[in-house]
């Protein structure tokens, strides 16, 4: 069911609405989060940083054997398993042809993770309009999986602007972050029930994407 959806879910709109979506913006500059305590007593710290820092390289181990890169994407993500895709399609819009790639991992039927990326023409997407576009695109996408935004809030990331979302469709939680970075938009989350892919897993995916430079 699920890949089906991803299979509707792109649409692609160009606004000069300069309207901006609602919610608090926050700067995402380091997609790395130590959950790591010290709860050790004071002659026990050695003790206690060493498996901290033990427990940290694990991590990046695994962030690394995860890591999934696009050199011709420009992004790098940490899919759970190696994604399927390219799959290309092209839409015809206000902004003339534009091609949507997408990369997909079906854990099943119950639930996504993907990324996909559409690049605009030059001049399509400005400073004075990028917000009403992130809003434009975000309420496409939910509409063609059959569901509206609950919850949004405006981000940077790196620098650059972008938007979280999230909303439901029957048992399916859809969450979601994109971002522009100059003419190109990112899109990436994912689409399952609670059961399959938790918030924390979802969160975890999403945080973890990367804009190579």
């Amino acid at each position: 069911m699920v890949t089906a959806l991803l299979g509707l879910a792109s649409c692609y709109q160009t606004t000069n609405n300069n309207q901006k979506p609602n919610g608090k913006e926050t700067e995402i500059t380091d997609n790395t989060t130590d959950n790591n305590q010290n709860n050790g007593k004071p002659d026990d710290g050695k003790k206690n940083d060493n498996q901290n820092n033990n427990n940290n390289d694990n991590k990046k181990k695994d962030d690394d054997k995860n890591s999934f890169k696009s050199e011709e994407g420009r992004f790098s993500i940490n899919f759970p398993m190696p994604p399927a895709g390219p799959t290309k399609n092209t839409y015809t819009t206000k902004a003339g042809t534009l091609e949507n790639v997408q990369y997909v991992y079906t854990k099943s039927e119950k639930g996504s993770y993907f990324v996909s990326y559409t690049d605009y023409p030059a001049g399509a997407v400005t400073d004075a309009n990028v917000e009403a576009t992130l809003k434009t695109q975000a309420e496409a996408f939910m509409k063609n999986l059959g569901s509206k935004i609950d919850k949004s809030s405006s981000e940077r990331i790196d620098g650059n602007k972008g938007l979280s979302f999230s909303g439901k469709r029957d048992n399916l939680v859809i969450n979601m972050r994109s971002v522009f970075v100059g003419k190109r938009y990112y899109q990436f989350g994912t689409i399952a029930e609670e059961s399959e892919i938790s918030t924390k897993e979802s969160n975890k995916f999403i945080d973890s994407f990367k804009i190579k430079k």
